[in-house]
């Protein structure tokens, strides 16, 4: 996973910790399984768009990757 990646990831689970929810919870809003909640936050596998609901799901302007990666 690359570094701007792994900043992206820490800051969706900050915003999971401020708002009190678990990653079922996230789970069931993203409509998704946690397992794949899982996967996206701790190995970085999920596609763009599972990556683009988290971000206006919680408000994050923050890429998951560099332009010309």
């Amino acid at each position: 996973m690359s570094q701007q990646h792994q900043k992206w990831c820490d800051l969706v689970k900050e915003r999971l910790k401020e708002r009190n929810w678990s990653r079922s919870d996230f789970a069931i809003v993203l409509g998704v399984t946690p397992a794949a909640v899982t996967r996206l936050l701790d190995d970085g596998h999920g596609s763009d768009d599972l990556k683009l609901r988290v971000n206006r799901k919680l408000k994050i302007s923050e890429s998951w990757n560099k332009f010309g990666e």
